[in-house]
């Protein structure tokens, strides 16, 4: 297999989601790169490896490897492996408090529920809180989260004026 195959940069333009997952126009137009891609012997999944990025106008994801299960353009889940793996989301609902971004040793997306789950020294930042947990779930179409872990959760708010 060639170094440095597919993907390089691959515009995928789709249909907005029946769900509205992320937002409505979250999977308006999709870009990925990597390194490397390759498809699984099982349809409907790639796996990437390499400075992976997969990106639209409203959020981006980051790793070092990654798997996209369903179709690219509309993903089921994205699995993310990195050091750490990294991902941003533009808020755009009522509570205008900016975007959301994290970091944890994998980061996965679930399309269906809405759902980043974080895990490995796993950070949240929302607006300017920002939330430090073993395993991190973040119901982005809620804007709740649920932390826990061995070490326990570390919150820290910045003061009110």
């Amino acid at each position: 297999m060639k170094k440095a195959i597919a993907c390089s940069l691959l515009m995928l333009a789709c249909a907005p989601c029946i769900s509205a997952p992320l937002g409505a126009g979250a999977f308006d137009m999709i870009s990925i790169s990597a390194d490397e891609a390759r498809e699984d012997e099982q349809p409907g999944i790639l796996h990437f490896s390499g400075q992976f990025q997969m990106r639209s106008d409203d959020w981006q994801l980051n790793s070092a490897q990654a798997t996209v299960y369903g179709s690219p353009d509309k993903p089921d889940r994205v699995y993310l492996e990195g050091s750490p793996a990294h991902f941003n989301v533009k808020q755009t609902d009522q509570t205008d408090q900016g975007p959301i971004n994290g970091t944890a040793e994998v980061v996965e997306y679930l399309r269906a529920a809405n759902l980043l789950v974080l895990s490995g020294e796993a950070v949240l930042k929302l607006g300017d809180e920002i939330i430090r947990s073993a395993r991190i779930e973040y119901d982005i179409s809620t804007n709740r989260y649920q932390a826990g872990g061995d070490d326990g959760v570390h919150i820290q708010v910045p003061p009110t004026n």
